[in-house]
């Protein structure tokens, strides 16, 4: 078992889909590689709690249930270890008395989009991709595994890629209004529940954050990691009818609730 001087040396990122998870985890992975174990870094192992059901169905992971997971993480702290993962909010709301407790007095990071509009866009819009997908993110075939939905740049064909899959799938950008119920009970999960039961946990913008901060956080050198579309204006798909219902049911919630979180209508 780790003495709780050592817990603090171990951080643990806490952030909704869509708020530069991927980004930040790659400076933690890296961390963990001198003190702790990692997993693959694909979002299959380090969305630890994530139940990737309409994909890799037949990956031993994939099977596993919340309460297995669990107690691999258990036992590997009775050997003195740590696993990195990044929690998103939707995946640990049903575990989140144990993961609380599990993580008491550790470096835990929650991270959120100050600019809330933005990030509610952007989570619409791959939904409706995935949807349209069968929500399969990857194929799979005898050349390996391709990602059909990639979200961020990771290679030079990326953004192409996800502009031919919306193409090939006509896919049609629109308000949900199940999607948005899920997003604002996210929001207030994150709000409410993440930030004032933890033990005063860091707090971060993502707008505030770079590079060089990262490495200065986690002490760690990064080459290379992700990065946001350079082409790909997310805003541009969807038709002004559809914009203008998607901004009405949004300010309703910003003006009543978002905007005493901190956020800001950008």
């Amino acid at each position: 078992m780790l003495l709780d001087v050592d817990k603090q040396r171990y951080p643990i990122l806490i952030s909704l889909h869509k708020s530069g998870s991927t980004w930040i985890n790659s400076f933690i992975h890296k961390r963990y590689r001198r003190i702790g174990l990692t997993t693959p870094p694909r979002n299959l192992y380090t969305e630890f709690f994530c139940k990737r059901k309409d994909e890799n169905r037949d990956h031993a992971f994939v099977q596993r249930t919340d309460e297995e997971r669990i107690a691999l993480l258990e036992q590997l702290r009775t050997f003195g270890l740590e696993l990195n993962q990044k929690a998103h909010v939707p995946e640990i709301m049903d575990v989140w008395p144990w993961f609380k407790n599990f993580y008491s007095d550790y470096d835990v990071l929650v991270c959120k989009r100050r600019n809330i509009f933005t990030h509610w866009l952007n989570m619409l819009f791959f939904f409706w991709i995935k949807e349209a997908v069968g929500n399969k993110g990857e194929i799979i075939d005898k050349e390996g595994t391709t990602g059909i939905i990639p979200s961020k740049v990771l290679s030079a064909y990326d953004e192409d890629i996800l502009k031919s899959t919306i193409q090939q799938h006509k896919v049609q950008f629109k308000f949900h209004p199940r999607f948005f119920r899920e997003f604002v009970l996210n929001i207030r999960f994150l709000n409410d529940v993440v930030i004032k039961e933890l033990d005063k946990p860091q707090v971060i913008w993502l707008e505030d954050i770079d590079h060089a901060w990262l490495e200065k956080r986690f002490n760690v050198t990064v080459k290379k990691t992700v990065t946001p579309f350079k082409t790909i204006q997310i805003a541009n798909y969807f038709k002004p009818k559809d914009m203008a219902i998607i901004k009405e049911k949004f300010e309703e919630r910003f003006y009543n609730e978002f905007q005493f979180f901190g956020y800001e209508y950008k």
